[in-house]
């Protein structure tokens, strides 16, 4: 089975990075503009989205593993 898994970092100054299988995607994506980078580039819309902000706002990091 081939791996997928996502991670979002929050750095520093607020900007989001994503990694696609330890692939960055994108290094600052910044809070403004995050749901719709989240969702129309990258597929992570409602609940999902929901989830990665609170995890990312809790302990600055999401990983999901799907």
């Amino acid at each position: 089975m081939k791996n997928n898994v996502w991670e979002f970092v929050r750095n520093e100054n607020g900007n989001c990075a994503v990694f696609h299988n330890g692939k960055p995607l994108a290094d600052a994506i910044p809070e403004e503009r995050r749901e719709d980078e989240f969702c129309l580039r990258f597929g992570f819309c409602g609940h999902r989205f929901e989830e990665i902000v609170r995890q990312l706002q809790e302990s600055g990091k999401c990983t999901l593993h799907l």
